[in-house]
């Protein structure tokens, strides 16, 4: 009986991800713009350019009705030792939270999404230390991403990639202001 009870619970739990995210989530800019605020600002025709290498779809207009995160991805990953130098940011701890099972559901699709999706490129680091005895840095980081055509699963508008060149991690941070407001605005309480 037990056996069923598990085996139902998954097949709900994964439904809920499902619904949560195709309704719930949506992209947001701020990453991008944090980038852009690094100095990683480029003249137009020669960013034109690149998105058209790194997303083939950016030409599309990003006036999307869909708000879900699910299949969308982003080659936008922040330098973390600058990004973390503002107190509103955080490393996110990646665990399951939630009180009830549509967030937990959420939380555990979100989760897993960035564990999977940047498990090659953690590889690549692992390569790239074992061969100069250094983690590369932001800058060789980002262009390697860029040479592989690398992208990332979608997070929520709120939360961001990050690299960090001395740990050769790539984190999650959470940008705590804004997930404030959002919550604010959707009449969410805070965790």
């Amino acid at each position: 009986m037990n056996r069923l009870v598990d085996k139902t619970t998954i097949r709900v739990c994964l439904l809920l991800v499902c619904f949560l995210s195709m309704g719930g989530l949506s992209g947001c800019q701020d990453p991008k713009e944090i980038a852009k605020g690094q100095g990683d600002a480029k003249p137009q025709k020669q960013e034109m350019q690149q998105k058209a290498v790194v997303n083939p779809d950016a030409e599309k207009p990003q006036n999307d009705t869909k708000k879900s995160i699910i299949h969308k991805t982003t080659a936008v990953v922040v330098d973390a030792k600058k990004a973390l130098k503002d107190p509103d940011i955080s490393v996110v701890d990646g665990k399951i939270k939630g009180l009830d099972p549509y967030t937990q559901a959420g939380s555990a699709y979100v989760s897993m999404a960035s564990r999977v999706s940047t498990f090659g490129m953690q590889q690549a680091i692992k390569t790239h230390k074992a061969l100069n005895d250094r983690f590369p840095s932001y800058d060789e980081y980002m262009k390697m991403m860029k040479e592989n055509r690398i992208q990332f699963a979608e997070l929520p508008p709120y939360l961001m990639y990050g690299y960090d060149d001395e740990t050769g991690n790539i984190l999650v941070l959470s940008n705590n202001k804004k997930k404030a407001q959002l919550y604010k605005e959707a009449g969410i309480p805070l965790d």
